[in-house]
């Protein structure tokens, strides 16, 4: 077969393809919607968040104990001046709760010094008694205005004019060093004891040690 003639059949049949092609029919719509879905690279989607961690569980607060209740007038929010004149702390002997005889005990402490010498109130206060007994002598009881009792005996004598209501100051002498009651066979000395109030009454109290929280006159009273 000549050129001539095999040139107008191929445009034939090349033709004749293109009309089955084009007449060829179109795949459904839900069909190239899935082979695109096979086809196409996947595509990251936001998935369900992960689920949360439980918490690492940590050490219990610890409790709370709850605060000390505070003692009546506790000793340890006050000072004491030494109320003898020239006599240092650390000379007084510590006999505070020592037995006195066979039904009690010593309220106080001793504070030794020749006698007439003055002493003067450890703290500032207002005198509420002044006594003469067997067992204390003469002595002087002033509340002071910490709300504290204190209590000094066997004065040999009283400074004139010295009475009960008085305004007392950490320099006004109160008495004189003597041995005056129950403590005649005995040198002279000071007893000096301290006093806090209970709540069983206005009338009651009591006593605790008052050397640790004495402290030296400076400079010394005159």
């Amino acid at each position: 077969m000549s050129f001539s003639l095999l040139f107008p059949l191929t445009l034939l049949l090349l033709g004749g393809a293109t009309l089955l092609v084009g007449n060829a029919p179109a795949p459904e719509s839900g069909r190239a919607v899935q082979v695109a879905e096979v086809l196409s690279p996947p595509v990251n989607q936001p998935g369900p968040e992960p689920e949360a961690e439980p918490p690492v569980p940590g050490p219990e607060p610890e409790a709370r104990l709850p605060e000390p209740a505070p003692e009546h007038a506790p000793a340890t929010a006050h000072v004491f001046f030494m109320p003898v004149d020239g006599a240092a702390v650390a000379e007084v002997p510590s006999t505070f709760g020592d037995p006195r005889g066979a039904d009690r005990l010593h309220e106080g402490i001793d504070i030794m010094a020749e006698r007439g010498t003055p002493v003067r109130a450890a703290a500032p206060g207002i005198v509420r008694r002044v006594t003469e007994s067997d067992r204390g002598g003469l002595s002087v009881t002033v509340v002071g205005h910490d709300g504290l009792r204190y209590f000094y005996t066997h004065f040999d004598s009283f400074p004139e004019g010295l009475a009960v209501g008085q305004e007392v100051g950490t320099d006004t002498v109160i008495g004189f060093v003597g041995n005056s009651g129950n403590a005649a066979a005995t040198a002279p000395h000071l007893h000096f004891g301290v006093y806090r109030p209970l709540d069983d009454g206005p009338w009651s109290w009591e006593a605790f040690d008052p050397l640790p929280y004495l402290i030296d006159r400076s400079p010394a009273a005159p």
